[in-house]
């Protein structure tokens, strides 16, 4: 039995109909998830300047913050940054900020761990300006989550 052009596009546009019902009701809950984490908006941290006009205050997105501290932990020798987090208050203060980090191996940790927690103190000052929480004021936790034989 020969089928004509149309007969063939009919049966496979009804094939394809049946396919992606079938098929969406499959995959509907990945696709959604998929979408939903394609935009995560980064929680804002506030950061405070004195300048000549008065008291700036503005807001620093935790990503923007999570790389520049990336960026300060990797010049420290025998340290790199595995994995780093920001906790704010209520009111978008930085009050704990978390770094994993992969050691090298022989590599004194204690000195290790308190150049890590140095460099990046001094890093929030200059992200999140001059009137940013105190140094005292926020909690650097470092973890050191692994040793490479490596030189870091």
């Amino acid at each position: 039995m020969a089928m004509n052009d149309d007969a063939v596009l009919d049966r496979a546009t009804q094939a394809l109909r049946r396919h992606t019902d079938q098929g969406w009701t499959l995959v509907r809950e990945n696709a959604l998830l998929k979408a939903l984490s394609a935009f995560r908006p980064s929680a804002p941290v506030r950061g405070r300047s004195a300048t000549p006009t008065g008291i700036v205050e503005y807001f620093v997105a935790s990503d923007v913050l999570v790389t520049a501290l990336r960026e300060a932990v990797v010049t420290v020798p025998g340290a790199y940054p595995l994995t780093i987090t920001c906790s704010t208050d209520d009111h978008d203060r930085l009050v704990n900020v978390t770094i994993e980090i992969l050691a090298a191996f022989d590599e004194p940790l204690l000195p290790l761990a308190s150049a890590v927690r140095r460099v990046a103190t001094s890093h929030l000052a200059t992200v999140l300006g001059d009137l940013a929480p105190e140094a005292d004021a926020v909690t650097v936790d470092i973890a050191i989550a692994d040793v490479a034989d490596e030189h870091l």
